[in-house]
């Protein structure tokens, strides 16, 4: 077995627990509380709260998503280190879901950021304005974010695909 297959299925299954704790954690964290903090601090915030609270229901649900993803690719990569063909096979299901998520997470990222940048402009009037640097750093991290689901995604099906991995997989229940 070449140690690829090691480095990556282990790596794949450090990454994959921590993202699950790390979304799980998101799910018993309550952001509402620190905006009912704002809100009491700064009352024209209230304007803002039908935007933020959009945010933070979109972000519940991609957690919960986002924990059935990484249990996939946790299965997935378990089965990639004993070398089971179906363990390759979920990793590249997963590689080309990772795309899709790009795709749709960035689309809906984008949406929540100019809601966000009108809620903030609504609330902080003319202040806003000179917020205006702000505008550019979060179409970055949005493009940032769409290149590192699709650049490690592309690489990994590249590997999956190669001869060499393929040969040292087994097919599930061959006699």
């Amino acid at each position: 077995m070449p140690r690829s297959i090691s480095v990556i299925g282990w790596s794949t299954v450090l990454i994959s627990i921590i993202m699950i704790l790390t979304e799980f954690i998101s799910l018993l964290s309550n952001p509402l509380e620190q905006f009912n903090v704002l809100i009491n601090t700064f009352p024209q915030v209230r304007n803002g709260m039908e935007s933020m609270t959009q945010m933070i229901q979109y972000n519940r649900i991609w957690s919960i998503y986002t924990i059935m993803y990484f249990i996939f690719i946790f299965v997935g990569a378990i089965q990639f280190i004993r070398c089971q063909s179906i363990g390759r096979t979920i990793l590249e299901i997963a590689c080309w879901i990772g795309m899709i998520n790009a795709c749709v997470d960035s689309l809906l990222s984008y949406i929540l950021w100019e809601n966000m940048q009108a809620a903030l402009s609504s609330v902080m009037g003319t202040m806003g304005m000179s917020l205006g640097y702000i505008n550019p750093l979060g179409m970055i991290t949005i493009i940032l974010g769409f290149f590192l689901w699709i650049i490690p995604s592309i690489g990994m099906i590249l590997y999956l695909r190669s001869p060499k991995i393929k040969a040292n997989m087994k097919k599930l229940y061959s006699p």
